[in-house]
């Protein structure tokens, strides 16, 4: 499904409707141009799943790690690739044990080529048609 935003508040809605459907074990592969609204959008699944903390890019971090109080997914890991480009190796950023636990939402910003075989991605996009108006496309919400 397409949405169109017009202001960060719509941005988190959308993404607390996406987190209305997850299940735990999801790795969503954020695409879109800077300022395009993805972290304004994971900083939405953060509140919706319960975390306490206030979601930051993780773009010098590279990976920030969120406890939530939601029932089943239990922590929220947001991956930032910008700065390491087509180099980003989600594995040697020690992501692997969040890879395989199933109450654990992967959420990574500038994803690289090729994400763990392991691990199937969904991609969300993100597209600014000017300045305040975003193109968010989520293919799990009807």
């Amino acid at each position: 499904m397409t949405f169109l935003s017009h202001t960060p508040e719509e941005t988190q809605a959308f993404a607390t409707r996406a987190a209305s459907v997850l299940k735990g074990g999801e790795m969503l592969a954020l695409i879109g141009n800077l300022g395009s609204g993805k972290t304004t959008f994971v900083q939405g699944l953060g509140t919706a799943l319960g975390t306490d903390a206030h979601v930051r890019s993780p773009s010098f971090t590279l990976m920030n790690v969120y406890p939530t109080k939601h029932p089943v997914i239990r922590f929220l890991v947001h991956v930032d690739c910008y700065r390491l480009g087509a180099a980003c190796d989600l594995e040697e950023l020690e992501l692997e044990e969040w890879l395989q636990r199933p109450d654990t939402v992967i959420a990574v910003e500038w994803p690289p080529e090729k994400l763990p075989s392991e691990k199937s991605a969904t991609f969300i996009t993100f597209e600014s048609i000017d300045e305040r108006t975003r193109k968010i496309t989520i293919p799990f919400l009807e």
